[in-house]
């Protein structure tokens, strides 16, 4: 238990530092990295804020929308979740945050045909196979018998952790492609792989999009702290 707990602090650690140094790389820290940080630190109420502040500067972003629903989630105000990511999912369907926690806030409304919906569309998105298994196994006990508000937590809780950890496994396979020193580059571009092909660059961790390109500091930091597990 103590080594899950000090493992959980060290992911929690490494996705604060990565977005304070995506955020000195860029020169400033937004409303929306400052959403990004209080989200990874549990400070949802200053998360939801942020977020809504990059959207009152930046309308059109997603990612700050996917992430104002999924502080609102966390916060448990599942009807003002619903709301923002609905929009989201609108604009952006293949978002599988966006279509997760839209299918986990119906389903700790008990709202199960809405949830069920949203649910399978993160399969047809293709996750990680292990996060398409446990959302099929959810979606199982799901069409049973009625399930208890704790129960639903506990699945919901479940499906997050599944999803966090492909996410963790997708930043560290991209970090870990880094090659070669980045003094060969640079700032903003991506890196190329061992093979000299390019590297597909980092998909936004709340947006699921690679529209993003990895800065050298940033990858190169992930690289020389998780690849080694890989």
């Amino acid at each position: 238990m103590l080594f899950r707990r000090r493992q959980t602090s060290t992911k929690r650690g490494l996705a604060v530092a990565l977005i304070m140094v995506s955020a000195a790389v860029s020169g400033c820290a937004t409303a929306y990295t400052e959403g990004r940080t209080a989200l990874t630190l549990g400070r949802y109420e200053e998360a939801a804020t942020d977020f809504q502040r990059a959207l009152t500067e930046h309308p059109e972003r997603i990612d700050a929308l996917v992430g104002l629903g999924v502080a609102r989630y966390k916060l448990g105000a599942f009807d003002e979740s619903i709301e923002a990511l609905s929009r989201a999912v609108a604009k952006a369907p293949k978002s599988q945050t966006a279509q997760l926690y839209l299918g986990l806030s119906h389903f700790q409304k008990d709202d199960l045909g809405p949830a069920e919906e949203r649910l399978k569309a993160v399969v047809d998105l293709e996750p990680h196979a292990r996060t398409a298994e446990q959302i099929e196994r959810a979606l199982t006990l799901m069409r049973g018998d009625p399930l208890s508000g704790d129960v639903r937590a506990f699945i919901a809780a479940s499906l997050e952790h599944e999803a966090q950890w492909a996410r963790d496994l997708q930043d560290a396979r991209c970090a870990a492609a880094a090659y070669p020193p980045y003094r060969y580059y640079g700032l903003g571009r991506c890196l190329r792989t061992r093979r000299g092909g390019p590297q597909p660059c980092c998909p936004d961790a709340l947006d699921d999009h690679p529209h993003r390109q990895c800065s050298w500091e940033l990858t190169r930091y992930v690289d020389e702290g998780v690849s080694k597990r890989l």
